[in-house]
């Protein structure tokens, strides 16, 4: 049965119930994400993709589909109170929540809770993470791809603890260890096949033994793209997404669409890195970055295959955002994006943290912010503190302030608004102006204001870093079309 034949079926089978996206009284859920469409995808990371994270790419995109960092099922099952990592009515995209957990009941108990209480659109299973601490302590992650009857059991119960409609998934790899052919991914493809039929696979292997770190686990490995590509056509009825070096939208989208045409020729790709070339029996549609200069040769460029359903990116997400602000013209064929400048997003993104986060150097409560639901403290309107004052009230007559004196530090000085709020609201920014003038100095700037002026909120650190570093011919540029950065970046 080809592709094209699956998809025919899919279509005429009965529709699961209509969802509606949070916010949205008028958009059905399966109407934002059709068959035909190819999909972008920020891929989860640990410790990056907070809540803060995922809002400023819903500012960049409103079509870009925003995944949780992975979240044991345990935390799930048993918190109370989750809004500080898992509240899923922050942004109007698609939202993917990872579970990682080997537990079929916790796991089916943390899938009903994600989507019943917090919204969220997809859940998805990690049989991905490499990590000492997860795959060989607590034997979850990429360990489960050497355990298919237990990932069985556990995406059996997810996928019943589910509403119908929402998607359950897998995010593993193309190969563990020595276990690293293509008769081994796809034995665990037809495995899973009668629970899952959604498979995120990272194109390179990766190593449990100790002798990788996990960074090791995403760089050495070499890509093999050719095998995705392969198990796409191997399993027609299921659906594919890619991961692993991909690094420009470009890139991504040569990917997911393949070449069309010659006139694609004019489009540059990234060059190919690694040392081994991709010995598959299918040719890939794009060159895989496991190709090499001179002795790898060029595969041709046949379209991809249909139920390659789309790709992620998370390195090029964290270290430069602002290639991401063309998604929804350049990936999606809008009209046009959310934004034109970094001025627009930044004014976004602050106004957001001042909102979840607001100031604390203008109240006398001692509780301190460290997480949310924040406390029930807010600054009186139009009371600040000598430092962020200027910022907020750049007119105002700083030797006439009636509201509150300048923050002292000294060695027993604690900020109200907890240093890892303030490092959550900064981390998705630093790669803002990524190749640009003074981008080494506004983060530097950013580091310096969130040790020293924390409780005037990570809103202001943002405003005063732009200020000190950043020029207004900066900040007002318009971001580049994808075409034009491709174009720069590799020629």
């Amino acid at each position: 049965m080809s592709p094209q034949e699956s998809y025919s079926r899919a279509e005429e089978e009965e529709p699961p119930p209509s969802r509606l996206l949070p916010g949205s009284s008028e958009i059905p859920f399966e109407e934002r994400r059709p068959l035909h469409q190819k999909e972008l995808h920020i891929a989860p990371m640990l410790n990056v993709s907070k809540r803060e994270f995922r809002k400023l790419f819903s500012i960049l995109s409103t079509k870009a589909i925003l995944w949780t960092d992975m979240v044991v099922d345990s935390t799930i099952a048993y918190s109370e109170k989750l809004e500080d990592i898992l509240e899923g009515d922050i942004v109007p995209n698609i939202q993917v929540c990872q579970i990682g957990g080997n537990s079929p009941e916790m796991c089916g108990e943390a899938t009903r809770i994600v989507v019943e209480q917090y919204g969220y659109h997809e859940v998805n299973l990690n049989i991905d993470c490499p990590s000492d601490r997860v795959s060989l302590e607590r034997e979850f992650g990429a360990i489960l791809m050497k355990k298919a009857d237990t990932a069985f059991a556990v995406v059996e119960a997810m996928k019943k603890n589910a509403p119908p409609g929402v998607p359950i998934s897998i995010k593993c790899r193309v190969g563990v260890d020595d276990w690293d052919s293509l008769e081994f991914i796809a034995d665990f493809v037809e495995r899973l096949r009668p629970v899952c039929k959604n498979f995120y696979l990272h194109a390179r292997k990766c190593i449990l033994t100790g002798l990788m770190t996990p960074y090791q686990n995403r760089n050495v490995p070499p890509l093999n793209f050719p095998r995705v590509y392969t198990i796409c056509n191997q399993f027609p009825d299921c659906d594919f997404w890619i991961n692993g070096g991909i690094r420009t939208l470009e890139h991504a989208k040569s990917v997911c669409f393949g070449r069309r045409n010659d006139d694609d020729d004019d489009v540059p790709l990234p060059p190919p890195v690694g040392t081994s070339s991709c010995q598959e029996e299918v040719v890939p549609s794009v060159r895989c970055s496991s190709y090499t200069y001179p002795n790898g040769t060029e595969p041709p460029t046949p379209i991809a295959p249909i139920n390659l359903r789309g790709c992620m990116l998370g390195r090029a997400a964290m270290e430069n955002p602002a290639i991401f602000a063309d998604t929804d013209r350049y990936f999606y064929g809008l009209e046009k994006n959310p934004c034109r400048t970094r001025r627009e997003v930044f004014e976004a993104y602050c106004t957001y943290l001042e909102e979840i986060y607001p100031r604390r150097c203008s109240d006398d409560d001692p509780e301190i912010t460290h997480k949310l639901p924040i406390p029930d403290v807010r600054p009186e309107p139009g009371k600040y503190c000598s430092v962020c004052r200027p910022i907020y009230l750049p007119d105002s007559n700083i030797e006439e302030l009636d509201g509150g004196a300048e923050m002292k530090k000294s060695s027993s000085y604690k900020s109200k608004i907890a240093p890892r709020i303030i490092r959550r609201a900064i981390i998705p920014i630093r790669g803002m102006f990524y190749g640009l003038p003074k981008s080494r100095q506004f983060n530097h700037r950013l580091d310096v204001l969130g040790r020293d002026r924390g409780e005037c909120g990570p809103g202001y650190i943002i405003r005063q870093a732009l200020k000190d570093t950043i020029s207004d011919e900066s900040l007002d540029e318009e971001f580049l079309p994808s075409e034009v950065y491709s174009t720069q970046r590799f020629h």
